[in-house]
């Protein structure tokens, strides 16, 4: 696929997968102190609070991949960022947010799913429907302005933003990957209206998408697009992987 026909995926669904843009050895790198991480700031409190540990969803801020103390070969810097500074993803970042960009590190996370079952402590920790735009929105309660099919339409302005998230294991059939409403959507959903069955029921069916992705692929998608964790009865494997939230350059 070439930049312009993965720029206008990207402006007509929303999102776009990118096959095979990153090296293996980078993303065995990767893979290798990952897994260090996470099985080191179980018993590190302080450490896990420091990178800023969620329970909920199992996940560290990327850069617990440069501690020392977590990793045996911590990343460097420019290699923490690599992914995104790679010539594809770095040429859409700038066609889908018009000009320069900035990739955040504080806003960009380290992720554990377990297979369905498989958690050590029962603990569910797949994260359900959103939009990446929320980030930083206080959503009101609904009122004032719906569509002609009834549903709310915030007013609310999304943070502007597209994310690249890269599996470090093959996903999507063994392992958790993630789940998309193709489609980019004119404003926030609010969070009472992202239960499965209402998403179901107000889109239609073909736009839902779950893709088999493997080490090396990377998924870039718009701020206004819903997305989920996505879980099958029967994946028997874990997954673990990096999600970066990229900017426009501060005008």
């Amino acid at each position: 696929m070439s930049s312009e026909e993965a720029a206008e995926r990207l402006r007509e669904d929303g999102v776009v997968l990118l096959r095979g843009v990153l090296p293996s050895s980078l993303v065995e790198r990767f893979w290798h102190a990952a897994v260090s991480c996470f099985t080191a700031v179980e018993d590190r409190p302080t450490v896990a609070k420091h990178h800023r540990l969620n329970r909920f969803s199992n996940s560290l801020l990327i850069e617990a991949l440069a501690d020392a103390s977590l990793v045996d070969s911590p990343l460097p810097k420019e290699e923490l960022i690599a992914p995104v500074t790679s010539p594809e993803p770095a040429a859409l970042f700038s066609k889908a947010l018009g000009g320069d960009w900035d990739c955040r590190l504080e806003h960009s996370w380290l992720r554990k799913k377990f297979a369905p079952g498989d958690s050590p402590d029962g603990r569910n920790v797949s994260q359900g429907w959103h939009q990446d735009g929320g980030l930083g929105v206080h959503f009101p309660e609904p009122a004032g302005s719906y569509d002609e099919r009834g549903y709310w339409i915030s007013t609310a302005p999304m943070t502007e933003l597209v994310t690249c998230w890269i599996p470090l294991d093959a996903c999507g059939v063994d392992a958790p990957g993630l789940e998309f409403v193709r489609g980019p959507q004119p404003g926030l959903l609010h969070f009472t209206e992202l239960a499965d069955g209402d998403l179901r029921q107000r889109f239609d069916m073909a736009r839902f998408w779950a893709p088999e992705m493997e080490p090396g692929d990377a998924v870039v998608f718009q701020n206004s697009v819903l997305h989920r964790t996505q879980m099958a009865v029967g994946m028997t494997q874990d997954r673990v992987s990096v999600e970066y939230r990229v900017f426009p350059m501060a005008r």
